[in-house]
């Protein structure tokens, strides 16, 4: 997978321009000297795999160690050997002749007679018919209502427009990307997944752009795989796109759907849209279902998606499907192909001439590349075969749990289980019961879970959180290239692959020219150059937008990281000299419940907790990652330390978490009590440290902000003119704490604030209305929470 050469003009005049006499040579010779090496090849981390908990009997059917041997593929890079012919002029037509070679399978036909006969589709057309005199003319009328829905939902993957599209996406692939890759292993698990399981393919890809629209059926397509129907939304409003969609498979959503329950006509809109996509997957045709928002990208399980999956579940439980099989897809783009995505607003409507501008800016610009991971096929149901473990019922919510913490009245019931605000809409399109719609949400969460997990970290990713976590004030682009060998093998060695590999010059030249706009190259020496991150409000957006994607990678020690700041916050002085030996001694206990009270705080798509496991495991893991990176050494001590009190306060606490997971006896649990830590005393540990500590500083910093900004708003007030007025106070302090302006963490904030109580909610007009909760009407809890919040940073 190794970079091609750029074939951008531009992109080689920048590296004339970085790569002056001596400049590479010196590096390469430092790090000779440093031993850092890149550990790239064929051989690499093999993600996706399913969850042993909730799908142990697919866990093991279709991963075999020889599929992470076979490599990867570029998917653009087509040769007269991807076809059956040979010679002169074959190699001029080569992608000619390997889209008309590609396999195209029979599209599902439906006829409208038979659905318009379909009884559920006749009781909902006589539902709202109440004289019986006009029977016959109503029905008549509805009749054209049925046939007027079904060719606005009605998609079909016509072949001669699948072949065009994919030539022209090869052709324009060719130019703005360096390469879309592929690992042949997930494609041959795909393969065995059709063999092996009786059910339709459900793909769930990770929203990061509107090219994912295409991007999926196009990889499938120049596999010669089942190509699948799409569910498009709303930001595909362009006339000639969506007609474009819909003969790719485009599904779209009617939007009488959003509608109240007085709707006229909704539920014959339900009855048509959920009778189709049914038809569909007892056809065995495969389905793309996103279940993000692209604006604003929210990484939580939207409602809309989570209706498409519930249609998938209704399916399988009314035995029209003997089964589905569920893949997680994860994409990852070097750099993102909307110019706006960072502002993150509303979504307006998109007129023919903005779309042709945006194409002629798209085709001007260099993006890199692209990496498709299919992660493990697991089977619908197999999950719900194993729902007892991984559906949780008994939980609380987040004002009981943590709201005593702040305000310091008891600890007692922090290591409960918070409830999740994972339902689908009271409104929703199934007729799903309490249960099995928190099922389905769960399900939600762990599809997106894995599919972010399994999605590679490329190098802008790497280059980007290096700058805006570790050398804000700019470093030397030796000792750069340096930390981001470091970085990527700390990435590798969790078991999180990289979108990349190749020689290091190519690399780092490739990275810091797509992060031009963000990056100041200065000449230092004739052997050497400062990278200075800009500061400014759109470079510190872009920087913290790429940079986002590491936290899947390094949430869990982070996590740990900052509790154990507060800790230290609270026993010591904050350690600031790296080569201070302090000789701090650190339960155990206390250390996993600060991780619990943090994991509570944090919005869930940055915690990114399968529902599967607990806060307490959650936690509990990150302590052991603590252990293992030497940022503290654990130890027997026998005398009581200065974190003693913690013990007699959280082991009741301790000792029921751990009967109900029973996986200790007695014995262990002594021992539990019993173990301390202290701190690693290498520069190498505290380094680390503070790059953990760096890392979630944004979000924190964020919360204990809008907690002081509390008392400045003028209450009641509509909860949409909240996040607007939280968002645009974060965008003043950008420069200062930059990664902090985003609309996600605005809407985060406020979310949090209504579970904790801070917020009350009442139902206006055109919205929900917010007031200041009875615990925090005066300013002193206010600052309670916000010294709360700042412990952590």
């Amino acid at each position: 997978m190794s970079l091609k050469q750029d074939k951008c003009d531009e992109s080689t005049e920048f590296s004339k321009k970085v790569n002056h006499s001596g400049v590479f040579s010196s590096l390469t010779l430092n790090l000779r000297h440093g031993g850092v090496s890149l550990l790239l090849g064929n051989a690499r981390p093999f993600m996706g795999r399913c969850c042993y908990v909730c799908a142990p009997e697919s866990w093991g059917l279709l991963f075999h160690h020889h599929l992470s041997f076979l490599g990867f593929r570029n998917a653009i890079l087509v040769t007269e050997k991807q076809t059956r012919y040979r010679g002169w002029l074959a190699r001029r037509l080569c992608n000619v002749l390997f889209v008309a070679g590609r396999r195209v399978y029979p599209d599902v036909s439906f006829l409208e007679r038979k659905m318009i006969n379909s009884p559920r589709v006749q009781d909902a057309m006589k539902e709202n018919i109440s004289d019986a005199t006009t029977v016959h003319r109503k029905l008549s009328s509805n009749v054209k209502n049925v046939v007027k829905i079904l060719h606005e939902i009605q998609a079909m993957i016509s072949p001669f427009v699948l072949r065009m599209t994919s030539w022209f996406l090869l052709k324009v692939f060719n130019w703005v990307f360096v390469n879309v890759q592929v690992h042949r292993g997930q494609i041959e698990m795909l393969r065995k997944a059709r063999n092996e399981y009786d059910g339709p393919f459900i793909f769930f890809p990770v929203r990061k752009s509107r090219l994912d629209y295409l991007l999926v059926t196009f990889v499938l397509f120049c596999h010669s795989m089942r190509v699948p129907y799409i569910s498009c939304g709303e930001d595909a409003r362009l006339p000639f796109l969506r007609a474009l969609l819909q003969r790719l498979g485009g599904i779209f959503t009617p939007p009488e759907l959003y509608g109240t329950r007085s709707s006229p006509g909704k539920n014959l809109y339900k009855t048509i849209f959920c009778l189709y996509v049914e038809k569909l997957l007892s056809e065995q045709q495969s389905l793309v279902v996103y279940l993000e928002d692209l604006i604003p990208p929210c990484g939580r399980p939207c409602h809309v998606g989570l209706e498409w999956l519930a249609q998938v579940f209704e399916a399988f439980h009314s035995h029209s499907i003997p089964n589905a099989v569920l893949i997680p897809v994860g994409v990852s783009y070097d750099r993102i192909v909307e110019g706006n995505c960072f502002e993150h607003g509303e979504t307006k409507r998109t007129t023919v001439f903005a779309a042709v501008c945006w194409m002629l800016r798209f085709l001007q610009k260099r993006y890199g590349c692209i990496r498709v991971d299919f992660g493990q096929p697991f089977s619908l149901k197999d999950y719900i075969e194993n729902e007892g473990v991984h559906y949780r019922s008994s939980t609380i919510p987040l004002q009981r749990i943590l709201l005593p913490c702040i305000l310091g009245y008891s600890f007692d019931s922090v290591y409960y289980e918070k409830s999740q605000d994972w339902l689908l809409n009271r409104e929703s399109w199934t007729e799903l019961s309490q249960h099995h719609q928190g099922l389905v949400a769960n399900l939600g969460r762990h599809l997106l879970y894995t599919a972010t997990c399994c999605s590679a970290v490329m190098s802008t990713t790497i280059m980007a959180c290096l700058l805006l976590h570790k050398h804000q004030q700019g470093v030397f682009l030796t000792t750069l290239t340096k930390d981001f060998c470091w970085l990527m093998n700390e990435v590798l060695a969790r078991h999180f692959d990289v979108g990349f590999s190749g020689k290091l010059q190519d690399i780092i030249l490739h990275t810091l020219f797509l992060l031009k706009d963000c990056v100041l190259l200065k000449r230092f020496s004739l052997t050497n150059l400062i990278v200075i991150p800009k500061m400014t409000k759109k470079a510190a957006e872009e920087l913290s937008f790429y940079s986002n994607a590491i936290f899947p990678v390094f949430i869990c020690e982070a996590v740990a990281a900052c509790a154990l700041n507060s800790f230290l916050t609270e026993i010591a002085e904050p350690i600031t000299d790296l080569d201070a030996n302090a000789e701090v001694v650190i339960c155990q206990e206390e250390l996993v419940c600060k991780t619990v009270q943090l994991c509570h705080l944090l919005p869930s798509e940055i915690l990114l907790l399968p529902p599967c496991q607990s806060v307490y495991q959650f936690s509990q893991e990150a302590v052991d990652k603590l252990t293992y990176c030497e940022i503290i050494i654990a130890e027997e001590n026998e005398n009581k330390p200065a974190c003693d009190t913690w013990q007699k306060r959280f082991s009741k606490e301790l000792t029921w978490k751990m009967d109900e997971f029973g996986d200790s006896d007695s014995e262990y649990e002594e021992d539990v009590m019993k173990t301390y830590f202290k701190l690693g005393q290498t520069c190498k540990s505290h380094s680390f440290f503070f790059f953990l500590l760096s890392l979630l500083q944004p979000v924190l910093k964020t919360y204990g902000t809008l907690a002081g900004l509390l008392h400045q708003l003028d209450f009641p007030l509509e909860e949409s003119q909240c996040v607007v007025k939280m968002f645009t106070f974060l965008q003043t302090q950008v420069e200062e704490h930059p990664g902090s302006a985003r609309l996600s963490l605005a809407h985060s904030v406020v979310r949090m604030f209504k579970e904790l109580g801070v917020f009350e909610v009442e139902a206006g007009v055109r919205g929900p209305i917010l007031k200041l909760g009875e615990n925090f009407q005066s300013s002193e809890n206010g600052l309670k929470l916000q010294k709360y919040i700042y412990q952590f940073c």
